[in-house]
């Protein structure tokens, strides 16, 4: 991720529109939303910022790529995978 975020920063060819997208999160607050949150900084070029109840706020290098949608399935994996981490744990 690091070397696809400095070879977008860094090369004339790849334009970037950084800026901050609001992402809606199904997670409650505690644990598990902090989680996702680390987890969804690992994704080139977006990290939290900021976050209020219903919403995680992100920056990131494009707001034109689909930033939110990337971040809806991620949610979605984490999700199912606490789900089944409780069945058999």
């Amino acid at each position: 991720a690091g070397i696809d975020v400095a070879r977008r920063a860094f090369s004339p060819k790849l334009p970037l529109n950084p800026g901050f997208v609001d992402y809606p999160v199904d997670l409650p607050r505690g644990s598990a939303r902090n989680t996702f949150e680390l987890i969804s900084s690992l994704l080139p070029g977006s990290v939290p910022t900021n976050e209020t109840e219903g919403l995680i706020e992100y920056h990131c290098l494009d707001v034109q790529q689909p930033v939110v949608e990337q971040l809806k399935a991620e949610e979605r994996a984490y999700a199912q995978a606490l789900v089944v981490g409780r069945r058999h744990g």
